[in-house]
């Protein structure tokens, strides 16, 4: 077949009269009807319209082809002139309380103009349903074949571009991987951990150390496991009340994995409801090795029907070398034995109690260190270790809520505080008025005096005695604090006497169905898992889907191109550029 000179364009991209007819009367004529599979339908519709064209499909969710370009690695322009979008109006909301909305864009049906470096494509976006699922979004990408190729081999450039918005999606390592039945990525979450340090994880010093330690030795140690002859793979378990410091420990453990000099993957477990999932997050896993495998609350996750599956995952047959497994729990002993008692799946467990006089006093140290900027709060050493009295058996979940309670019921008071004091002055006459002190000047003196008696105390050790209970009540912070753990105790009961009585009754009521949804390449909302894509009906290519595999990782990205817009029933809109 004779090339194209580089001088160019291609006769059909870069000619707007190429077209023996417009997509968008196939398209109207597929998608209006109900029929079980429209993608077949558009991809000949395509082939007729631009007979000299390969065309490509490409899963929007394995390769978002239009979000490579809004990210500035290529350009697409919709051309409205050559054929008819489909696409709904509708307004976008805006991203905080106080600004203005906007409106925008739901595309179900669009040609583009897309350009990639020298390079030229006929992008088609279209909305379709494949073996009667849910609606997908699939980009049709058209070009002309170049050297030896046929309208019905594959593109090598169109590969190419396939590849770079593949190795895109995955360059961007600030983000942690999350699985809720599918794989996603967040870099909300990876900089929630960048924020978490060791120094704000209240925990005996000792065991502070052993999970400084733990993590990073085994990451270390590989050579140390081969030499010994055992898989360089371990799990451990994080129990006990909830609130007592497991998930900011998990946290911290990521943060110190992310600053590595080989950064270690975080990979994240909320749910995996079917044996199919389970099989997912352990091979993704493999994939991502060496990395950190959390499983919160895992007695949520391993159940009834997956038990086995699990097991055999973790230590059957399959190579796990470089796993490390965290898993919490707030109730170690409704754990299967399998998990807690069995060496070979999670071989040491970190018992996370409730905060003892000294780690309680600490916190509110801790607190007090974060109102030091605050004059208006008067908060003297000497209160710590009277307020952690009153916090006995709290978790520092509790103490939190205690804290932030007793703050905002102070800001309460003051504003009703001012409020009166404002209606009273309204009552005066203007002469009386002049006479007042002002305000501002008020605040002054206030400040100063409190600065006066601001005393830091940030060590256990250096509380003189034990303060009389008059000395207490002067503090506004004490006093209130008093209330409001009064009340948080109160809460503590009822909760306590309701779980009781429904602890037996949510374990009769579990049931799982052990069939599930079907397996990720039919899942009825594309969701393709980590294994990214992989060509469906081969090796017919007319029914078949181009996409990125790549070799370690291969997650749909969802870190630095994540859509704006507002969503409703299911339908994204892009605001207006």
């Amino acid at each position: 077949m004779e090339s194209f000179k580089e001088d160019e364009p291609f006769d059909v991209i870069g000619s707007a009269s190429a077209s023996t007819g417009r997509v968008f009367d196939n398209y109207k004529n597929i998608y209006g009807a109900s029929l079980a599979d429209s993608d077949i339908q558009v991809a000949e519709a395509l082939r007729n319209c631009y007979p000299k064209c390969i065309v490509t499909a490409v899963v929007a969710q394995n390769c978002d082809l239009l979000a490579y370009a809004a990210a500035g690695n290529a350009s697409a322009e919709i051309d409205t002139e050559t054929d008819t979008p489909v696409r709904w109006r509708g307004y976008v909301s805006p991203s905080r309380r106080g600004q203005s909305g906007q409106l925008g864009y739901a595309t179900r049906f669009a040609k583009y103009r897309y350009k990639w470096l020298s390079e030229e494509f006929m992008l088609y976006k279209a909305v379709v349903r494949v073996d009667g699922s849910y609606p997908n979004t699939i980009y049709y990408v058209l070009r002309e074949p170049d050297k030896q190729e046929t309208v019905n081999s594959t593109s090598k450039i169109t590969d190419n571009l396939i590849k770079s918005v593949g190795e895109w999606l995955i360059a961007d390592d600030k983000l942690v991987y999350v699985y809720d039945n599918y794989w996603t990525t967040s870099r909300a979450l990876w900089e929630q951990v960048q924020k978490a340090d060791w120094d704000d994880v209240i925990l005996d010093q000792g065991m502070k150390t052993a999970l400084q330690d733990l993590v990073g030795r085994f990451f270390d140690s590989k050579n140390v496991y081969r030499e010994a002859g055992v898989p360089w793979k371990r799990g451990v378990i994080f129990h006990g009340p909830a609130g007592n410091g497991k998930t900011i420990s998990l946290k911290a453990i990521m943060h110190t994995l992310s600053i590595r000099k080989d950064p270690i993957p975080s990979l994240y477990i909320k749910a995996a409801d079917y044996t199919y999932n389970i099989h997912q997050v352990f091979a993704f896993a493999r994939k991502m090795s060496p990395c950190l495998v959390i499983f919160e609350d895992i007695d949520t996750i391993v159940r009834d029907k997956t038990r086995s599956y699990f097991f055999n995952e973790a230590d059957g047959l399959e190579q796990n070398d470089g796993i490390m497994m965290i898993a919490s729990t707030n109730h170690l002993d409704e754990l299967d034995p399998g998990l807690s008692h069995r060496p070979s799946r999670f071989d040491r467990k970190y018992l996370f109690p409730q905060p003892s006089l000294e780690e309680r006093t600490l916190y509110c140290e801790f607190w007090r260190h974060k109102l030091r900027n605050k004059p208006s709060i008067d908060f003297p050493g000497m209160l710590c270790k009277a307020m952690a009295g009153i916090m006995a058996e709290f978790s520092f979940a509790y103490m939190k809520e205690a804290f932030i309670a007793t703050l905002l019921t102070i800001a309460g008071n003051r504003t009703e505080e001012l409020e009166t004091e404002s209606r009273e002055v309204d009552k005066l006459t203007p002469a009386e008025q002049v006479r007042l002190p002002s305000l501002e000047g008020r605040n002054q003196t206030e400040t100063a005096n409190l600065k006066a008696m601001f005393v830091e105390y940030m060590t256990f050790d250096c509380y003189p005695e034990q303060p009389r209970d008059e000395d207490l009540e002067k503090y506004e912070i004490w006093r209130v604090m008093v209330k409001q753990v009064k009340i948080l105790r109160d809460d503590m009961a009822g909760e306590a006497s309701a779980r009781r009585v429904n602890l037996s009754a949510s374990r009769s009521s579990e049931s799982f169905d052990d069939t599930g949804p079907p397996p990720p390449g039919e899942d009825f909302r594309g969701r393709m898992g980590p294994s990214g894509w992989r060509s469906i009906a081969e090796p017919n290519q007319n029914l078949s889907y181009r996409g990125h595999e790549p070799q370690r990782h291969g997650v749909r990205g969802a870190g630095p191109f994540l859509k704006s817009g507002s969503s409703f029933g299911g339908v994204q809109f892009v605001p207006d550029v």
